[in-house]
């Protein structure tokens, strides 16, 4: 990539979060950094290139190992997006980086990869991330989820406004609404002008936005489950499917607070769903009962024992799994549909064939 080359070049003291073989940067000197627990991603790289990028820093992308003003530059590909608190992670990137330093992003569009048909995600979901200190263990999503989606605008009016709120300050260097690099994302450039001060608890003013999210006890992946719903007072009727939600109440002002966090249920009360009928469709299992809802989430469990809970897909009035690429039992397993509340329940198991 020649825009990483021609900036990223000359600098010496730099790191790469994320290495890749698969996507290498020539002309880059950098330290690698990966996160100690990245198996998934090594094996993908040596299946497609036969090596793996070498590690010379172990350690999470949101905590780094570095003093303040450390690095001349930061360099991240495909990263930000698995970040649950995007806020916190740049705030964290810029922290490692001297002033006159460069923090280059390239992050995944909306349009061009498997999150097409996610919305994109609202600017005030970060902050509501950020009122909460979301962590992989707290997200809805499975770690290996693009926890946000975007567009190169949405990014840039993120940037502008943590720079406005003077949480950063940085200069946009360079935008390539089209990554040169492999096209299926957009490249940011920016160039740090100095270090934010400390700044207040942020504003204790009135209500700006509440922030649902659908309550489960498991995590999904790529998956949008968050509403917005702006003003100070919540809708007494949410336009929401049936269901327990997580309910986030944001204030006004920087650094956002969250003023309350509870769970709510909405709808009207609903008995456990009854599965009666499955089918396979290539690689996806189709369920038919009664008392099913987009809400409705099903539990597998497999001979052995392991239990697999999903939230299925919702197709008119059916649930759907897409099993492509998981390992599926050769021998009848079992499934139970769970309705969440008010009322909900448990229904009764249904024996599922192996597929033919």
């Amino acid at each position: 990539m020649e825009l990483a080359r021609r900036m990223l070049g000359p600098i010496p003291d730099g790191v790469e979060i994320g290495a890749s073989s698969i996507a290498p940067f020539p002309g880059v000197k950098a330290w690698n950094l990966e996160h100690p627990g990245a198996r998934l991603f090594q094996e993908a790289q040596l299946r497609s290139t036969g090596r793996t990028a070498p590690i010379h820093v172990f350690a999470g992308a949101e905590r780094l190992p570095f003093r303040s003003g450390a690095l001349g530059f930061l360099l991240a590909s495909h990263v930000i997006e698995h970040m649950p608190d995007t806020i916190r992670a740049l705030q964290e990137w810029d922290r490692a980086v001297r002033s006159g330093g460069i923090v280059f992003l390239i992050v995944p569009h909306k349009e061009r990869t498997f999150d097409r048909d996610r919305p994109r995600t609202d600017l005030r979901h970060h902050l509501a991330d950020f009122a909460l200190g979301m962590d992989v263990r707290s997200d809805a999503l499975v770690p290996t989820s693009h926890y946000h989606v975007w567009v190169t605008a949405d990014f840039l009016a993120l940037i502008e406004l943590l720079n406005h709120e003077r949480c950063l300050d940085w200069r946009i260097e360079q935008v390539e609404d089209v990554d040169s690099r492999a096209g299926n994302g957009f490249t940011i450039v920016v160039r740090k002008q100095s270090r934010p001060g400390p700044r207040s608890a942020g504003s204790s003013g009135r209500i700006a936005f509440h922030q649902l999210t659908l309550a489960l006890p498991f995590q999904v992946p790529g998956r949008t489950l968050e509403r917005i719903f702006p003003g100070e007072h919540l809708p007494e009727s949410p336009a929401l499917p049936r269901g327990l939600y997580r309910a986030v109440a944001i204030r006004e002002g920087f650094p956002p607070q969250a003023s309350s966090v509870r769970e709510i249920a909405l709808g009207a009360p609903i008995d456990p769903p009854l599965l009666e009928d499955v089918r396979w469709e290539g690689e996806q299992l189709w369920f038919r009962g009664r008392n099913l809802e987009p809400t409705t989430w099903l539990e597998a469990t497999y001979p052995g024992g392991s239990v697999h809970p999903v939230l299925p897909q919702w197709r008119d009035g059916e649930l759907g799994v897409d099993l492509a690429g998981l390992s599926i039992p050769s021998e009848p397993f079992a499934v139970v549909g769970v309705n969440p509340p008010p009322g909900g329940g448990r229904g009764r198991a249904i024996q599922v064939p192996p597929p033919r």
